[in-house]
This record gives structure tokens, C-alpha cells and sequence, in this order.
């Protein structure tokens, strides 16, 4: 998984204790162009946040549902 795969969930995990869904980036982009790394980023979290959104978040994990 990379920043650079905008529509993939790096990870996700369940957190055995608050039984909240943990999503994870994996950033590997030195900052040298930090307007791009930026711009990477952005597109990064509007797709976590369409996977939250949208509801496939509950589809694989529904024990989250009274998380969100």
C-alpha cells in the first residue's frame, strides 16, 4: 500500500479494547515537493473519508456501527 494508491486502505484494525476502527496511511513521500505530497494527501483522506461515508466501512467491519 502507498499514498500514491488513492482509492486503497493502507490498513485497518479493530482496537480490541474500544472496539473502534483504526485506519492507517502509509506515507513514504520525502517532503522535498511539498506541494504534492500535500496534494497526495488530500486525495489519501477524501478517500478514507468516502470509505467512512459511504458505509463500506460497516460492511467489513459492523461491529463498528456504534463507533461512528
Amino acid at each position: 500500500m502507498s499514498i500514491e494508491q488513492h482509492n486503497v486502505i493502507d490498513f485497518a484494525r479493530v482496537d480490541s479494547q474500544s472496539g473502534e476502527v483504526v485506519l492507517s496511511i502509509t506515507d513514504h513521500l520525502d517532503w522535498n515537493n511539498s506541494n504534492e505530497h500535500l496534494w497526495q494527501l488530500q486525495e489519501k483522506f477524501n478517500a478514507y473519508l468516502r470509505y467512512i461515508e459511504s458505509g463500506e466501512i460497516l460492511k467489513k467491519y459492523p461491529e463498528a456501527k456504534n463507533q461512528l
